[in-house]
Order: C-alpha cells, then sequence, then structure tokens
C-alpha cells in the first residue's frame, strides 16, 4: 500500500511540443489562464497567444502540446479561470506537470498546379453535396473578401457560436486553398517550418493581412487557429482536404471529406464551405486579392 508521501507526488507527463509554441514551453516561467478545458485537454491564454494541450486522441491543433495518454487516461484537473504556470520545460496544471520532451511536425499545406475547370467543377459538386445547411453567407463572404474587399473578413471573423465560429472556420479553409493553389506571395518558402515558424511576413499578402488584424474580434482560440491556417498550417484533416479539393483530386477529397465533417457541431462544415468558396472564386472565377 503506497505511503501518503507518495501517493501525494506530483505526476509528470511527457507532451510533444509543437515548434508554433514551443518557445512558449521552454521560455522563462510566467502565468497563464485556462481559457477552455473540454475532455480532451486545456487551452491556455499564455499572455496575448493561446497554448493547447491536448491528449492523444484530440485533433493535433497545430500550437498543441500534445500528450502521450488519450482524454479517458487524462486527469488535468484545470477549470476555466485556474492560473497555471507554463515555462523552463513544462506546463505546471492542477494534476500533472507536463514536461516537453520532444517536438512534433504539424501538417503544413503545401503549394501545387491548379486543377482544370472540370476537375474544379468536379469537386464542387462532391463539396456542394456535402454542406448540407450550411449559411449563404459563408460563400458569399469567402468570395468577397479574396476579390479584396478587406471589409468582407470584418463581416465573418467571430460570426456565429463556440470557440471557433462559424465565420472563422470558413476563413480558414478559404486560407487553406488559397495557399494550395500558389496564391501564396513568399516562392518557395511553403515546406517546412522557417527558421523561427511564427514569422508572419504578409505584407504582400492583403487577405492574410486581414485577417491577422482583426484577430481581436474573435474568441482566443480560434484568433489562434486562424494565425496558423493563415501560415497554411492546421490539422492534417484540413489540410489533406484542402490540398486534394486544390488539385481537383475527386479522390482524394471524397476520401478526406468524413474526418474534416466530423469536427465539432458545424466546424467541419464551415471548413468545407470556405475550401468550396475558394476554390470556386479562385479557380472558375480567377480573382483574388494578391
Amino acid at each position: 500500500m503506497p505511503s501518503p508521501t507518495a501517493s501525494a507526488r506530483p505526476v509528470a507527463l511527457p507532451g510533444a511540443l509543437s515548434p508554433l509554441t514551443a518557445d512558449l514551453v521552454r521560455g522563462p516561467r510566467r502565468p497563464a489562464v485556462v481559457l477552455a478545458a473540454p475532455r480532451v485537454g486545456v487551452y491556455l491564454g499564455v499572455g496575448d497567444r493561446v497554448l493547447p494541450v491536448l491528449a492523444a486522441d484530440a485533433l493535433a491543433l497545430p500550437g498543441a502540446v500534445r500528450l502521450g495518454v488519450t482524454s479517458a487516461h487524462l486527469d488535468l484537473r484545470a477549470g476555466c479561470g485556474d492560473v497555471v504556470v507554463v515555462g523552463a520545460g513544462c506546463v505546471r496544471l492542477p494534476g500533472p506537470t507536463v514536461r516537453g520532451v520532444r517536438t512534433w511536425r504539424p501538417a503544413r499545406v503545401r503549394r501545387g498546379t491548379p486543377p482544370s475547370e472540370a476537375a474544379a467543377r468536379a469537386v464542387l459538386d462532391l463539396l456542394a453535396g456535402a454542406l448540407g445547411d450550411a449559411p449563404g453567407w459563408l460563400a458569399a463572404g469567402i468570395a468577397r473578401a479574396l476579390r479584396g474587399a478587406p471589409e468582407a473578413v470584418a463581416t465573418l471573423l467571430g460570426r456565429g457560436p463556440g470557440l471557433t465560429p462559424s465565420g472563422d472556420d470558413a476563413v480558414a479553409g478559404a486560407l487553406l486553398v488559397r495557399r494550395a493553389l500558389g496564391h501564396d506571395p513568399r516562392p518557395g518558402r511553403a515546406d517546412g517550418p522557417r527558421r523561427d515558424p511564427r514569422d508572419r511576413p504578409d505584407a504582400a499578402d492583403p487577405l492574410a493581412a486581414a485577417v491577422r488584424s482583426r484577430l481581436t474580434t474573435t474568441t482566443a482560440v480560434s484568433a489562434a487557429l486562424l494565425d496558423a491556417a493563415a501560415g497554411g498550417w492546421a490539422t492534417h484533416e484540413a489540410v489533406d482536404l484542402a490540398e486534394a479539393a486544390a488539385r481537383g483530386d475527386v479522390a482524394g477529397v471524397t476520401s478526406a471529406l468524413p474526418a474534416v465533417l466530423a469536427v465539432g457541431h458545424t466546424s467541419g462544415r464551415d471548413l468545407v464551405a470556405g475550401v468550396a468558396a475558394a476554390l470556386d472564386t479562385l479557380v472558375l472565377h480567377g480573382r483574388t486579392a494578391a
């Protein structure tokens, strides 16, 4: 039978750090606030940034610290509003201390060759069948934003309920497809992280600049995901879908769709709406802000 001292000893969990947020964990110790505590982990507010700490069965968000245990075996004992400590290689939670012992590589969209009009139409037909009751304002707003109307971004971000509102999810999908179609204005730099993967040289990218200038108008968690998407980073499910759609690959889209549509209550559907709107605007109409 373990002694009281042994049973009270803090639990240590190994974690894998993302290159997008590793500097937060490896930097000086600082307080962080628990923004949300779903069953799969916690989202921490560290200054003006967000650090997800997520179980192995959670979506691999690009900036997350990934744990080696599933949510069924996770007891972080943290609730919204709790103040914890991040830094010196660790995330110190009320239950365990998560130690950054390795890194992992989040998924990032690669640029490809735009599809033929026929292939794009075939993909759009497939996506349309998956959209169900997606609100029409998502596609309309994305089309306007891609055609160089920055005020359209303002009408999308923060619109809708939840940690990631519908408008945000659609914008994220559009950002990923735009990059996959080769509309990133920084040639030769799409594959793999830069020296500092958080670098944001988007002065020549009006859409990314418009999104990043309005991140304070949505939730902190969603803002972090949008910031990542502006650089091409997302879950591997979203990246797979965006790349398949951008190359006109019907089989690839068919394979990627179920996993994306399963995300959240409407998040996956709304991201698909953004993917479809971006493909339609950029390939069939050929008009973009950059």
